[in-house]
């Protein structure tokens, strides 16, 4: 009679294993491939150079990979408004960077390699294309790497013709 009446125990915040295993089930063996190649495109970093106009093509095209930004920063111990400061943004922006919802302008993505004494291309893979998912988290998950911004994110930070480029 006892076991009539007890309630059983709730989660308080559901799960992301639901949505988590059902993205990754869904992929298709190429997106596999893809992903498996920008995780594993381990590259030494280099120090901090003025970039040039091959630096200024990747980030035009999208090709920035959120889960550098966020590995960089935490291999730093950067985090919290000082690096937005130090960015040219405001609080919450590197946060949306990480997650892929927000792009970096150009001026933020040179101060954002300054900032980690990194090059331009440290932050990006030739590879990486923007991508629009439908479960994206809008906050980092510990363990959940983040390979893509959302095209729309890319749109509005970048111009649409070479005729706007800045001096690099």
């Amino acid at each position: 009679m006892l076991e009539f009446f007890r309630r059983k125990r709730r989660r308080a915040t559901p799960s992301t294993e639901s949505w988590m295993g059902r993205c990754i089930g869904t992929a298709t063996p190429d997106e596999l491939e893809h992903a498996q190649r920008l995780l594993t495109a381990c590259h030494d970093t280099a120090p901090f150079a003025e970039p040039g106009e091959d630096e200024y093509e990747l980030w035009r095209a999208g090709k920035l990979v959120p889960f550098y930004l966020t590995e960089l920063l935490n291999a730093g111990g950067h985090f919290g408004p000082e690096v937005d400061t130090a960015c040219l943004a405001e609080e919450p922006a590197v946060d949306r960077w990480e997650v892929g919802v927000e792009y970096p302008s150009w001026e933020q993505t040179v101060a954002l390699a300054r900032f980690l004494d990194v090059r331009v291309r440290d932050l990006a893979h030739p590879d990486a294309e923007p991508r629009h998912h439908e479960v994206r988290p809008r906050l980092k998950m510990s363990g959940l790497a983040i390979l893509s911004f959302e095209p729309s994110a890319v749109a509005a930070a970048t111009p649409a013709g070479h005729d706007d480029h800045p001096a690099v």
